[in-house]
């Protein structure tokens, strides 16, 4: 009797385990298909496993959780077949959502004040129909490869967090060739990202 008990754990085990990557609800499905019904669409859809519960940020006082209830990453492009964003949706955890905003307000905090002058990045700030919006810009697209501008958006009412890394594109065809012209699109990009988070039905 005592050995049959034990045989029945792992099977017992593997059974929950399945239990929980079954998702039967997709709550960040609205906010990305509003996202892809803007200029900006994408072309992955990356779905954050079931088993992924936390990311890991670098701290220089140790390493911090953020919870992850859910989680998509999307690869966003405009007229360029190169890509304009990679995107991050991400739903907190029931009752962790303040925490992880102290998280990630501290990380965005910490990485403007590594900068020095001329290449400082200055933390700016801003909120917009409910959601909370910190970002890091460079100051020009000239001598930035990779990422130009790095944003968190926060929305409480939704416990949702988006972080964009907006990317710069060396080659044609291109989206952007000057600071003006990024620049335009960028708040563009932000402007609708902000709609669909602060968007009630999400």
């Amino acid at each position: 009797m005592h050995r049959r008990h034990l045989l029945a754990i792992p099977a017992l085990l593997v059974a929950l385990g399945a239990q929980a990557q079954d998702r039967t609800a997709d709550p960040l499905s609205p906010l990305a298909q509003c996202i892809n019904r803007s200029e900006f669409t994408f072309k992955t859809q990356d779905r954050l496993p079931a088993r992924a519960t936390a990311r890991v940020v670098k701290m220089a006082a140790g390493e911090r959780q953020i919870s992850t209830a859910d989680g998509y990453r999307l690869m966003l492009f405009r007229k360029s077949s190169l890509p304009f964003a990679n995107l991050k949706i991400e739903r907190s955890a029931e009752g962790q959502f303040a925490a992880d905003r102290e998280t990630i307000v501290a990380q965005m905090q910490e990485m403007a004040a590594k900068g020095k002058p001329p290449s400082q990045l200055p933390l700016e700030t801003d909120a917009r129909d409910g959601v909370e919006v910190l970002g890091l810009n460079n100051a020009s697209i000239a001598h930035t490869p990779g990422i130009i501008s790095m944003y968190s958006l926060l929305h409480a009412a939704s416990r949702t967090v988006a972080t964009a890394y907006i990317l710069n594109q060396p080659a044609d065809p291109r989206d952007f060739s000057t600071d003006a012209q990024y620049q335009a699109l960028r708040h563009q990009f932000l402007a609708s990202l902000v709609a669909c988070m602060a968007d009630t039905a999400q």
